[in-house]
């Protein structure tokens, strides 16, 4: 049998950070993009969870859990003025108002972040830039979808290009609204990854079921992210 290479398949091209989850146990979890970046810890022993399909999916406890990856280990995740996308499935569940999906950031100060916020009937995905140094105008800008309900699967994508980031739901393009006109560039940013909890690492937790956080440079057609939901959605029974 050949084997498909990693970089062979398309959807794979400029992949700087993959986490398939594909442990199923224990308190790390390995990148398999070709940065290779250093194994991601997860703090407070979150629960693997099978799913009937099989597929391993990292819950967390909205409280204590979540991941983290130094700074040092990810400086290619500091996005700055250039285009990069994002994509994970998620099944959240009521919690914190504001729980962080993914983030590399200082809060009205550097980097960026992706968060749902929970103020029924609209429930919403962000994806915000912090910039000090364009004080004293707005130093976050953010864009936001609505329409994702909890409890259960969703496909997110994300493409940041320039001032007007698009947002996908299950593989479609959906309306995005931006909080100033537009999401300015991020200031550098020398902070910890961390996946489902603020940047201080003690509040905004995610609360519930994620899988395989990807995120690369450039911009990830729309016929790929359909793909990718395509190839995946029978796992979450979609």
């Amino acid at each position: 049998m050949i084997k498909t290479g990693y970089d062979s398949l398309v959807e794979n091209t400029n992949v700087l950070l993959d986490m398939p989850f594909e442990e199923a146990t224990g308190g790390i979890t390995r990148d398999l993009a070709k940065p290779h970046h250093n194994d991601v810890t997860l703090v407070g022993t979150p629960i693997w969870t099978p799913l009937a399909s099989g597929t391993g999916v990292l819950e967390l406890d909205g409280a204590t859990q979540y991941g983290e990856l130094a700074a040092a280990n990810c400086n290619d995740l500091n996005f700055t003025m250039g285009a990069y996308w994002f994509t994970c499935w998620l099944n959240w569940t009521s919690g914190p108002n504001t729980q962080i999906i993914a983030g590399r950031y200082e809060l009205d100060s550097s980097g960026w972040e992706i968060y749902l916020y929970a103020a029924a009937p609209n429930f919403s995905v962000s994806l915000r830039h912090n910039h000090a140094s364009l004080a004293p105008n707005p130093v976050r800008t953010a864009c936001y979808s609505y329409g994702w309900t909890q409890s259960r699967w969703w496909f997110l994508g994300i493409n940041r290009v320039g001032l007007y980031p698009r947002m996908y739901r299950n593989g479609r393009r959906v309306p995005v609204g931006y909080s100033v006109g537009g999401v300015n560039d991020p200031d550098t940013c020398n902070r910890d990854l961390v996946i489902g909890t603020r940047y201080t690492k003690n509040a905004n937790f995610y609360q519930n079921q994620m899988w395989r956080p990807r995120m690369g440079s450039g911009f990830l057609s729309e016929t790929l992210m359909w793909h990718l939901f395509q190839k995946d959605k029978a796992r979450f029974g979609l």
